[in-house]
């Protein structure tokens, strides 16, 4: 008789029972396919984030050169700033010796008073010529900003 319980429990006695078989099953693969979906998606949001990495470390990297490549650009205008006025400060000296030389060899015939008279003629030439040319060179740097 104890035979005949245990088997009767075991068996489907209506279709309420088999109902819930199913829907036992049911709810197994439904847990099993969210739990494959959640592991995928962390997996996809794990390459998310690696991608974002990288592109961060190269955007640093890239930032980096430019910062090298801008501070080497400046030093090199500097230098070259330097070596202009270098340039323009030898080549002014030179056409002063020049411009002496030859006010020497043109005004051989004439007295120290007559000479000193045409030097300082000539300088205050030369002075306004400068002046002229620096607020010339203020008027375009006013036009471009």
């Amino acid at each position: 008789m104890l035979a005949e319980d245990v088997s009767r429990n075991v068996m489907l006695d209506t279709s309420k029972d088999i109902l819930y078989l199913v829907i036992s099953f049911c709810i197994l693969w439904l847990t099993v396919f969210l739990c494959w979906a959640l592991y995928h998606f962390g997996k996809v949001l794990r390459n998310a984030n690696e991608v974002v990495e990288e592109f961060r470390a190269r955007m640093d990297a890239l930032t980096h050169a430019i910062d090298f490549v801008r501070h080497r650009i400046e030093q090199i205008s500097d230098l070259l700033t330097l070596a202009t006025k270098g340039v323009s400060g030898y080549v002014s000296k030179m056409a002063g010796k020049k411009a002496s030389r030859f006010f020497d060899d043109a005004t051989g015939d004439m007295s120290a008073v007559a000479k000193t008279a045409v030097k300082k003629a000539t300088q205050a030439v030369g002075k306004k010529i400068k002046s002229a040319s620096r607020q010339a060179a203020k008027k375009t740097r006013k036009k471009k900003k």
